[in-house]
């Protein structure tokens, strides 16, 4: 029986953990509206390597040398937007 007793309070537990991940996502977005760019994790936000001598260097492949990538959130947020646009024409 004591497992009953446990069961029945983790149900304000749960709702209070869903609340706590709505607010997290709710940060998450606004985060990504305001600053859509990221630097890139290849580069660490250079946009180009180094050779091991230090005197030639090339452009990182994943970002084009611009050192900074779209976030998810943003990539998202776009196509959500989009897709509502596209189903209201």
């Amino acid at each position: 029986m004591p497992f009953l007793a446990a069961a029945s309070h983790s149900s304000g537990d749960a709702g209070a953990l869903i609340l706590l991940g709505l607010i997290g996502l709710a940060c998450y977005v606004v985060h990504s509206l305001i600053w859509p760019f990221r630097a890139c994790r290849k580069c660490q936000g250079l946009g180009r390597f180094h050779s091991s001598s230090g005197g030639s260097w090339h452009y990182c492949r994943k970002c084009g040398g611009r050192g900074a990538e779209v976030r998810l959130g943003r990539r998202l947020w776009t196509w959500w937007t989009r897709t509502k646009d596209r189903g209201s024409r």
